[in-house]
């Protein structure tokens, strides 16, 4: 019930799913959907912690290898493919609730908050590791790549909910890893003089 609720929310975003519309999708009453989850917003909050737990760990455990480029190509690879998904509604429900209530009060809206911080801090320590293991200089700006990277998972899902051409999102994946590639390259160049 919770998984329908959720692909209603990431078809229509979050306004714009009704209550009607998460009865039709879960197959229960307005008094029998609010007594399982509580309100629209708590309805809404469980979808995003469930969407996280779908599609978010198996992201994060690309970024595990010891080669920061494969890493960071198997990451943006890996969410490319769950673009493609045609099962799956185009974009990404959490990239939609930050732009719908990403700036708003509430739990709903701490949980976007808190989850783009928890997405930044993971490619951060991903960055720092590569600067220690000499694959990135040591100069690098681990934060402004982080963010970066946080700006780019963004942007291809924006990208793929207006225009699901996944060529386009792997020709921006591609570019911002020809960059990677240049400052890994000088890295390397730096450690052998």
């Amino acid at each position: 019930m919770l998984d329908a609720a959720m692909l209603a929310f990431w078809r229509s975003g979050y306004e714009a799913t009704s209550v009607a519309d998460l009865e039709a999708a879960t197959g229960l009453s307005k008094s029998s959907l609010y007594n399982a989850f509580g309100n629209k917003d708590d309805v809404f909050l469980r979808c995003l912690e469930r969407f996280s737990e779908l599609y978010g760990h198996d992201l994060v455990t690309e970024l595990d290898q010891d080669d920061f480029h494969s890493a960071i190509r198997a990451f943006f690879d890996r969410l490319i493919a769950r673009f493609a998904n045609r099962r799956l509604p185009n974009g990404c429900l959490a990239t939609m609730a930050a732009l719908e209530v990403g700036r708003r009060q509430g739990l709903a809206a701490k949980h976007v908050r808190k989850g783009l911080d928890s997405m930044r801090a993971v490619f951060e320590s991903r960055c720092a590791r590569a600067v220690r293991d000499g694959q990135l200089p040591r100069d690098t700006d681990c934060f402004a790549l982080s963010t970066t990277m946080l700006a780019l998972t963004r942007g291809i899902a924006v990208l793929n909910r207006g225009h699901p051409d996944a060529h386009l999102l792997t020709a921006a994946v591609d570019g911002f890893l020809a960059s990677l590639r240049g400052l890994s390259d000088s890295a390397a160049s730096a450690g052998r003089r």
